[in-house]
């Protein structure tokens, strides 16, 4: 295969990655506290062997897409009266335990499990500061949860949650749409109060539905000529065949 085709197949690819990213984004536009990922591409001029100035019509570059980054810019905060919708404005996440260890979300949605403990909707414990679930009593009806994150009821502190800074959110493993792992090279740091805890509210998704049409629209026409590009540049390869078939 020429270069004209490796080039065009590797920009094929990086669209395909780029295009997963723009769809799970879109999907996730009403999901609270999912924050959006972007393709990070590398590229280099090559100059092609065999295709002429007007087929390729513009410089062509091999595309290496290589890592997406994630976009922990803060979605707006909506009321929504609930007792058990928390949400966090500043750099912090919720702690949550889960089978597959401790994980750490901007989703706070909550609920009560089947145990009485605070959970996400999935069923799983949010943490307090000792490491340990927030369980309700039956029949405790009053729930309040303050600014630095102390959970409350009518019966006193439950304790407060463990609310988890990083060095570096870049370095956060996503699990699923809305959780993170924290990854070996950094580091977390809990409860530095560097944030505002908000009962009643969630942090909606930090998509830009404008935005991520926008992206749609140009991923489209990106791969439209590139597909164009092979198809121009197979005609030529079939028509230099039959000429030279033509000649023998």
């Amino acid at each position: 295969m020429d270069n004209t085709n490796y080039i065009a197949l590797s920009r094929q690819m990086a669209l395909w990655k780029q295009l997963d990213l723009v769809s799970n984004n879109m999907a996730n536009m009403n999901t609270a506290g999912y924050k959006g990922d972007d393709a990070v591409f590398s590229s280099y001029l090559v100059e092609t062997q065999n295709a002429s100035p007007e087929i390729v019509g513009n410089p062509l570059y091999f595309t290496q897409d290589y890592a997406s980054y994630k976009d922990f810019s803060e979605g707006m905060i909506a009321h929504t009266g609930n007792k058990l919708d928390v949400a966090i404005q500043g750099n912090a996440f919720f702690s949550v335990d889960t089978p597959q260890g401790e994980l750490y979300t901007k989703k706070g949605q909550f609920t009560l499990n089947a145990d009485g403990a605070i959970s996400t909707i999935d069923g799983f414990p949010i943490l307090s500061e000792n490491g340990t679930p927030f369980f309700i009593a039956p029949g405790e009806t009053e729930l309040t949860i303050t600014e630095n994150g102390e959970v409350l009821t009518e019966n006193g502190s439950l304790g407060r949650m463990k609310l988890a800074t990083f060095a570096d959110n870049q370095l956060l493993e996503k699990v699923g749409d809305t959780m993170f792992a924290l990854k070996e090279g950094n580091s977390v740091e809990f409860n530095n109060d560097n944030y505002r805890v908000v009962q009643g509210s969630i942090e909606k998704s930090n998509v830009n539905s404008i935005n991520e049409m926008t992206k749609l629209i140009k991923i489209q026409r990106s791969y439209d000529y590139v597909q164009q590009m092979i198809d121009q540049e197979h005609e030529r390869l079939s028509n230099t065949i039959q000429a030279y078939s033509e000649l023998a």
